[in-house]
Order: C-alpha cells, then sequence, then structure tokens
C-alpha cells in the first residue's frame, strides 16, 4: 500500500454508446491494459486505493458503471447484465484499450465474466473476481429481490426518500457493518455521497430490477480464461463458500481466501488485492502487511 501517494484524479467524461461516462485512467501507456469493475450501489471510487500500487505497471481503466456515480443512465432504464456488458466493451472500444486482466467487484464480476464469455475481451489473460455475484441469490430471495426493485424502480419518491435516510450516520453504519467489512472513513464518506443523490439510487434501482445471472450461470463451464475467486471470509454479503464451490466445478478456476476480510475486501486491504492482480499477472506488485493463503 501506498498511503502518501494519492489516487489519480478522474479524467474528463467520455461519450460511447449513448452514455456519458465518469472514468480515471492512469498508468504508462503502452503497458498492459486492466480494467476494474465496481459493484452494485458503488463506483469507480472504490478503486482508489488499489491504484497507487498497480498503475506503476499497468494502464487501468476504472469507469462508473451505467447509471452509477458519475456515468449516465441508459434511457430506458434497462440495466441488464448482457447490455450493461456491451457498454463497457463500448467504451474500450472507444478508449482504443483492450484489456489484458479485469477485475471485478461483486456485480462487477458478473459484468466481467459475461463481457468474457460473449467474446468482448479478446485480449484477456485472466480474470479476478473479488466476492464475485456469479450465481442467483438462493431460494426465494433470487426471486422476490428483482421484482421489488422493479416495483421501487417505478416510484418516484423512493430514490429521493433513501438519499433522506440511507446517508444518515446510524443507517450507512448499519448498511456498511452488514457487509461484514470494516471502512476507513474516507470510504463510508464514498457511500455517503452517492447515497445522497437520487439519479445514483436509481440506476441502482434499475440495475437490481433487471439483473438475472441463472443463464450466465449456465454458461459459466464454457469459461475458458483463468478466473481467480478472491472471498473475504468474513463476507456476509455473499458466502465465501459459494466461490470455494464454484472454483472446484471449473476448470481453470482458483478460489483465494482471504482472512480477516468481508464484502468490500478490495477497500479493506486494497493492498492484497493489488497484489493478486500482479500474480495473476505473474509478477508481484506492491506490497501488503496480510499474506495471501497457499
Amino acid at each position: 500500500m501506498h498511503p502518501d501517494v494519492d489516487p489519480p484524479a478522474p479524467t474528463d467524461p467520455v461519450q460511447a454508446g449513448g452514455l456519458r461516462w465518469r472514468l480515471q485512467r492512469a498508468g504508462p501507456q503502452g503497458a498492459p491494459g486492466l480494467l476494474l469493475l465496481h459493484g452494485t450501489g458503488s463506483s469507480g471510487q472504490s478503486w482508489a486505493g488499489c491504484l497507487p500500487g498497480l498503475t506503476a505497471q499497468f494502464d487501468v481503466l476504472v469507469p462508473d458503471l451505467p447509471g452509477h456515480g458519475g456515468t449516465s443512465a441508459f434511457a430506458d432504464r434497462e440495466a441488464s447484465l448482457p447490455r450493461m456488458a456491451q457498454a463497457v466493451a463500448v467504451l474500450l472500444a472507444a478508449l482504443g484499450l483492450q484489456p489484458q486482466l479485469v477485475a471485478g467487484h461483486s456485480a462487477g464480476a458478473a459484468v466481467m465474466v459475461q463481457m468474457a464469455l460473449d467474446g468482448l475481451l479478446p485480449s484477456a489473460r485472466g480474470l479476478l473476481a473479488v466476492n464475485g455475484a456469479l450465481e442467483p441469490l438462493p431460494g426465494l430471495m433470487g426471486l422476490v429481490a428483482p421484482a421489488v426493485a422493479r416495483l421501487a424502480s417505478r416510484s418516484a419518491l423512493l430514490p429521493a426518500w433513501v438519499t433522506r435516510h440511507a446517508a444518515q450516520p446510524r443507517a450507512l453504519s448499519h448498511l456498511i457493518a452488514s457487509t461484514g467489512s470494516q471502512l476507513s472513513e474516507d470510504g463510508v464518506a464514498h457511500y455517503r455521497e452517492l447515497l445522497e443523490r437520487p439519479e445514483h439510487v436509481r440506476g441502482v434501482l434499475d440495475m437490481l430490477a433487471n439483473w438475472r445471472l441463472d443463464e450466465l450461470q449456465a454458461r459459466l463451464p464454457q469459461l475458458h480464461l483463468p478466473l481467480w475467486l478472491a472471498a473475504g471470509l468474513g463476507d456476509r454479503t455473499l458466502a465465501p463458500v459459494r466461490s470455494l464451490e464454484l472454483a472446484r466445478r471449473l476448470k481453470g478456476a482458483r478460489f483465494v481466501p482471504l482472512p480477516g476480510l468481508g464484502h468490500l475486501a478490495h477497500e479493506e486491504a486494497p493492498g492484497v488485492v493489488s497484489r493478486l492482480v500482479g500474480e495473476l499477472w505473474g509478477q508481484p506488485v506492491g506490497t501488503s502487511s496480510y499474506m495471501l493463503p497457499r
């Protein structure tokens, strides 16, 4: 980790595929390309702690996904997984970047794998899922959650209500604690700022309302790229055993346990995740006080 190095500032917005994208891009020109994708309800800023350990070696692109952070939403609000993957691919083409590595957190890992399966990452040599949400929620939750989100996304009042209540200190503290993670004051402030924006909340609801992972789950055996499944053992959002079971089923997959970390592992211990990216590439990146299990 490099606490004395400020992360790169966001670059100017980019127009691609009918969307206005907010993104960060930093690192040497001509270096291997690295794409970092955040999860539902977050933004590219969640990767800020990882950037100092990566931008010396990689040409790093960190976009806000459609409807999240500073990126505009789809006009018809149909934010399905395949469409999200296609939108990111259009952005990559507009920037002339073909990443050799991709890392995705939670739902960002689903976008990453969808892109790989759809042939949208032709230069990729490896994928890193950090607490990846690659399979449908089990049982009744998997059926109910999208329906509830669809109803919520149609409400003109709900996003404003969320901004008034969810960003309150106590509510926000409970929300972050429910992930099993402990964040710095800056990390908490990032989510407070997002939850204070009704357009971000509506974008999150659009994504949840249209999210289907059944087809992705059925296609996972077709994935031929190395896939590392890093799982915080304290994750209260996604059971880490699901990543372990998936690694056992998929050829070329590897389970990487992260003791002491929760769902937001890349924010709690960015040095650990930066090192994992480097190991996936084949050489170490940065240092960390955490030891990666073998």
